[in-house]
């Protein structure tokens, strides 16, 4: 399977959970919007698939963003790099080309300077979902999710969409020594969250139909978007 026939693959199943999810959660009035969660109604157009990346396993993220299906999604972490700015702006670039959301990982400056649609922020800063609600409301805003109890946390109803992880096992050093959800565990989180749910974590073409019917919106991933060094484009 080609890099792209592997992206396009998980393209085409993010949207049948996506599509499956919008069919029978209870989140999802007739017209097809989530209902408002105090002022803030979750958007309804978040790309079905996130390209996370990661400066160990994805080191030249362009060249995966360049190979992206039209309407995918990109979270920029930068993790600390100084030249993150550089980063972000060839990501945006392509993201423009590609018809891709960019979203900034925990950087609010960083992503209204180089003219990103969002920020991603870890559950260490949910609660600051809030202030960026109330200032940058034409930003999305997701977070990530390792429990049930962070559904109840503050800033989780100023989010478009929570990512739970890890969904199974998983490479991230974050991942380490934690039992994965599978789809149960996904079903649980689904049922329970007050805006939208992402899976992230060991999602690939060798495990995302088993997230059919889990009440999932969409899915993020990092090792599914690797590609060998000798085959960068």
């Amino acid at each position: 399977m080609t890099y792209k026939t592997r992206f396009a693959y998980m393209m085409n199943k993010a949207k049948d959970i996506a599509r499956s999810a919008r069919m029978s959660s209870p989140l999802i009035h007739l017209n097809g919007h989530a209902p408002k969660t105090q002022g803030h109604e979750p958007a309804t157009d978040l790309p079905p698939l996130f390209f996370f990346t990661d400066p160990e396993r994805t080191p030249h993220p362009e060249d995966v963003a360049s190979l992206l299906p039209a309407d995918c999604g990109i979270i920029y972490r930068s993790f600390g790099d100084k030249h993150a700015p550089a980063h972000a702006r060839v990501l945006k670039g392509i993201a423009e080309q590609r018809g891709l959301k960019l979203l900034i990982g925990n950087d609010v400056d960083l992503a209204l300077e180089v003219g990103a649609d969002g920020v991603h922020l870890p559950e260490r800063n949910l609660e600051a979902a809030t202030d960026i609600r109330r200032q940058y409301p034409q930003l999305y805003i997701t977070a990530a999710c390792h429990s049930l109890k962070t559904l109840n946390s503050g800033g989780i109803n100023a989010l478009d969409a929570v990512f739970i992880s890890p969904v199974f096992a998983s490479n991230s050093p974050s991942a380490n020594g934690i039992e994965p959800l599978g789809a149960k565990g996904v079903k649980a989180f689904c049922e329970l969250s007050p805006v939208p749910v992402y899976g992230l974590g060991g999602i690939s073409v060798d495990t995302v139909d088993a997230l059919m019917g889990t009440g999932l919106r969409g899915l993020g991933a990092v090792d599914a978007f690797m590609i060998q060094d000798e085959m960068r484009v």
